[in-house]
């Protein structure tokens, strides 16, 4: 691991931020939607609180920006990984699956850009490609992570961490098994003529409630599995590029020299 280093840039924040602006987003999108009529108040899916304006836009211009932050937290992750090898060579944390779970976890920030900008309401088929892609890769990255953190123990990460990252990880998986199989089910069964605007008279509703619960417990896990890396990216210092502009004058001087010829 390489220390913090006085002149290097820290990304002490970075995780800090993408926490509160996925959690900022999700609360003030519920609270327009279900004020202005769009959703029921009993746990609507996520994406559904971003259907309609004023809140898509709300919901979009923050989950690229969780996008965004969620990308770079998995390229730094991915090096922490590659410099921690170097310096432990008898890891098992082999390149192989530190670049599987790189192209996971960016697939999975990929997907919440999708499920940002293509709404539910309007290009169901993307938005759902989107969630999934989400979802499920974003579950298997932080189980890959935490068996990471797990052959980190104890140099980096602690025997506690790497049980509550476990516990996360299992808790994911279960609740978006259920959200997904619920969904599957109420969606057989509905009778209504809005699939947003579900009411207990609508048959499946109670399998419908379940999936919703569980897409929020999925969400609100994600967030937690996200914070529990905080503490690492105290330690992690990055060197700033370093930029060399070439000036006009010495191109044409090179280009001016005579070239040699065999």
């Amino acid at each position: 691991m390489t220390a913090a280093v006085k002149g290097l840039t820290k990304f002490t924040m970075l995780l800090t931020v993408l926490a509160v602006v996925l959690l900022i987003t999700i609360s003030v999108c519920y609270a327009v939607s279900v004020a202005l009529g769009h959703v029921p108040i009993v746990f609507p899916y996520i994406s559904e609180t971003g259907n309609w304006e004023p809140e898509s836009c709300v919901f979009s211009f923050g989950m690229n920006i969780a996008s965004f932050l969620y990308m770079v937290a998995v390229y730094l992750r991915y090096h922490e990984l590659l410099v921690y090898r170097e310096s432990t060579p008898n890891t098992s944390i082999t390149p192989r699956l530190n670049r599987i779970a790189w192209a996971l976890g960016t697939a999975s920030a990929i997907g919440l850009c999708v499920v940002a900008n293509f709404q539910v309401q309007k290009v169901r088929i993307v938005h759902y490609l989107g969630a999934f892609t989400c979802f499920v890769g974003g579950s298997v990255y932080f189980g890959i992570q935490a068996w990471f953190s797990k052959c980190m123990c104890p140099w980096v990460s602690s025997l506690n961490m790497v049980r509550l990252r476990t516990t996360l990880t299992v808790l994911s998986a279960i609740a978006l098994t259920v959200c997904l199989a619920c969904a599957l089910a109420a969606i057989s069964q509905f009778d209504g003529k809005d699939q947003v605007k579900w009411s207990p008279e609508n048959k499946g509703y109670t399998l419908h409630i379940v999936s919703t619960v569980a897409e929020w417990l999925v969400a609100l896990i994600f967030v937690g599995s996200i914070i529990t890396y905080i503490p690492e990216m105290t330690r992690i210092s990055v060197h700033p590029p370093k930029f060399r502009i070439l000036l006009l004058e010495s191109v044409k001087s090179v280009s001016s020299k005579p070239t040699e010829k065999f």
